[in-house]
């Protein structure tokens, strides 16, 4: 499973049932396409850390807005 289905199941898990995960895309923004408010933010990005094995820093989501930006950072961390 790749990086992006795998942030899709986390999303899944995060939000249960609060977004339509089928309809996330890659290049989706996190606020204005899929509705994902600050809080949202910071519990998706706990989930992340604990399901790929990374840690991120407060600079890592300064220039987030889309899934395809997470999926980089995330490729970027696991590699």
């Amino acid at each position: 499973m790749n990086t992006f289905e795998r942030l899709k199941q986390v999303c899944a898990a995060v939000f249960e049932g609060e977004i339509d995960i089928s309809a996330i895309t890659p290049e989706s923004s996190l606020r204005e396409d899929i509705g994902i408010n600050s809080i949202g933010i910071l519990y998706m990005a706990l989930a992340i850390e604990e399901e790929f094995g990374i840690k991120f820093t407060n600079d890592d989501f300064v220039d987030i807005l889309k899934v395809s930006d997470v999926v980089a950072i995330i490729d970027k961390k696991v590699s």
